[in-house]
């Protein structure tokens, strides 16, 4: 008999709390707080005001570096796939700067640029931007030849092969980037507060003083939660806008 796949996504998580329940009551929640205690301490967190003001702060600083990210990764990637000489240009640069964690450049920055709206957004920018970039190169690669031809075949223009071929064969491929840039940009965010101890990241520091994990597990579980909805909302809107696409992604 063959078990419905979200019945055994339900199984899995069931089991996963199960045995960190029975951990936690066996370690203390000043080692690992039991999956009951952290559900106690997000009701509390969720109803202090501290926790939303902080929230708000770290998402609309986070989508301005995002959607930077987004506004010139997206083109600049285009360019690297359907260009060589951009590409020879780029690609070095990309292949550095996407595999440096915010964590070593934050400092750097804090130097720079100090630890307002400008340091946050541009850390955002920088880890984001490469990813979203790298995404689309290979995706403006993979535009079939075929598809091109055609649009030559009927006397399209350039402009008229990009806008009416190599954009809409992109359009699922760049909902891709938009997820993976989100994750990647949430975790940049967090990571530059936790450095300056402000806003959700000095909450997370905050927790982590605490004498017991549960607080600290409560803001990880929101976290995880803004991400995937996140996540889930652009996969949608990506359904939705090009439904004929989605055949293509369904396992990405």
């Amino acid at each position: 008999m063959k078990l419905h796949p979200r019945l055994v996504n339900l199984l899995g998580i069931l089991l996963v709390l199960a045995l960190w329940q029975m951990a936690g009551q066996s370690l203390g929640d000043a080692l690992l707080a039991t999956p009951v205690q952290a559900a106690q301490a997000l009701v509390g967190t969720l109803s202090e005001g501290a926790f939303w003001a902080a929230l708000w702060r770290m998402m609309w600083q986070m989508m301005i570096g995002y959607l930077l990210a987004l506004g010139i990764g997206v083109p600049l990637g285009i360019a690297m796939g359907r260009m060589p000489t951009v590409d020879a240009v780029v690609k070095p640069w990309a292949s550095m700067f996407i595999v440096i964690s915010a964590a070593a450049i934050v400092p750097l920055f804090i130097i720079l640029m100090g630890r307002g709206l400008l340091f946050s957004t541009a850390i955002v920018f920088v880890v984001t931007v490469w990813y979203v970039v790298i995404a689309i190169t290979e995706a403006a690669r993979s535009v079939s030849p075929r598809l091109i031809n055609v649009a030559r075949s009927f006397a399209a223009s350039d402009f008229q092969r990009f806008r009416f071929v190599i954009l809409p064969a992109l359009h699922p491929y760049v909902m891709i980037a938009a997820r993976v840039g989100f994750v990647h940009a949430l975790r940049a965010m967090v990571t530059a507060e936790m450095f300056i101890s402000a806003g959700y990241g000095g909450l997370l520091n905050d927790a982590g003083l605490d004498l017991s994990t549960a607080p600290l597990f409560a803001l990880i579980v929101i976290l995880m939660v803004v991400s995937i909805s996140a996540t889930t909302l652009l996969r949608r809107i990506a359904d939705r806008a090009a439904p004929w696409y989605a055949s293509r992604t369904q396992d990405r």
